[in-house]
């Protein structure tokens, strides 16, 4: 799927305007605070994603207008869509005129999405990791983001216990299942992420590497819920001291080595910058051979932390692999750059 055009009315500083976009790729150049971020992010809303974190739908809306902010795309590519989106006390979405929701939006228009911090996806903390097996989990599974969210409201409620001392066997019992349907399409979706990894490595680094999922429980458990129940009576007397839950797929980790040791340890910056660029383009691999769709790939300044030949391996592999591609720089150093460029200046596009 790709963006045809789109248009956006009193969503933060950008100016109602419609912009039209190339099939393959984008680029947005602007200076800080310009509006580069505030456009991913409305083009990721217009994908079924939700508003950015920490931000409250109100804070969406432009503060020197009355009413709300609007949202509108066309969409072509696999099938012909638009999508309405309408932002006020409520986010409301039409797909096509039909009242529709965010989890159907995302399998008619699969996107990735991958901000500055994710090209530290292999040095990074493993919340940065989680956040991206997350992101290609639910873009592959439409329940995993509701899951998700029911699991982590129970966690919540655990660790307000662990802290009071009160007791947790309600609550746990209502974590397990979920904890293990977490990590039943966890090691699915990884599993095939390894795969999609095999193809784009050999375009993008010259060394092997090792993947694999660390969950968040004591060893491995074929059945994931037997692993639950067993690793929290395993660190139940640990749980209570430290008064925080440590079993669970919100202790999980990508682990990454090469040769046996850790990938941060083993690689020079450059190399863990590519590998993280690799493990991107394999995610849009992988949503690619399992929906029959290809996905979006929003990148905000993520090629800022690459230096040139790193860049230019980036744009060939993005260019190989057909997606419709929109980025986002400050960096107007864009001579030859193959595809369309679009300049931002305090919220308004040109071409």
């Amino acid at each position: 799927m790709r963006f045809s055009q789109t248009y956006w009315l009193n969503y933060k500083n950008l100016k109602p305007e419609r912009v039209s976009w190339h099939e393959g790729l984008n680029v947005i150049i602007g200076p800080n605070a310009s509006g580069k971020t505030n456009t991913l992010e409305a083009l990721s809303m217009l994908c079924g994603w939700g508003q950015p974190r920490r931000t409250k739908l109100k804070d969406l809306i432009n503060w020197d207008v009355n009413g709300g902010a609007k949202l509108y795309s066309r969409f072509s590519g696999e099938e012909e869509i638009s999508v309405l989106i309408k932002i006020n006390e409520r986010r409301s979405i039409k797909i096509s005129g039909k009242q529709g929701n965010a989890s159907v939006l995302r399998i008619y228009v699969p996107s990735l999405s991958f901000w500055s911090d994710d090209v530290r996806l292999v040095e990074g903390p493993p919340a940065v990791r989680r956040n991206f097996l997350n992101q290609l989990c639910a873009v592959l599974v439409p329940l995993y983001a509701r899951k998700l969210y029911y699991y982590k409201k129970l966690l919540r409620h655990r660790n307000f216990c662990l802290r009071r001392g009160q007791p947790d066997g309600l609550i746990i019992k209502a974590m397990a299942p979920l904890a293990a349907w977490l990590w039943s399409y966890r090691r699915t979706i990884t599993d095939l992420l390894k795969i999609g990894l095999k193809e784009i490595s050999n375009d993008l680094l010259e060394f092997d590497f090792d993947i694999d999922i660390k969950e968040g429980s004591e060893g491995f458990f074929d059945d994931p819920l037997e692993g639950f129940y067993k690793s929290l009576f395993a660190l139940k007397k640990e749980e209570l001291n430290k008064r925080v839950s440590l079993v669970g797929p919100h202790r999980d980790d990508l682990v990454i080595t090469v040769a046996g040791r850790s990938a941060t340890q083993a690689l020079s910056r450059g190399q863990r910058r590519k590998l993280s660029v690799a493990l991107m383009l394999a995610a849009a691999k992988v949503v690619e051979c399992k929906m029959k769709r290809r996905p979006i790939i929003l990148l905000d300044e993520v090629a800022s932390e690459l230096d040139q030949e790193a860049k230019l391996d980036l744009i060939k592999a993005l260019l190989k692999g057909g997606w419709q591609v929109i980025a986002a720089t400050a960096d107007d150093r864009v001579s030859d750059f193959p595809g369309k460029v679009l300049r931002i200046y305090q919220g308004g596009i040109s071409t």
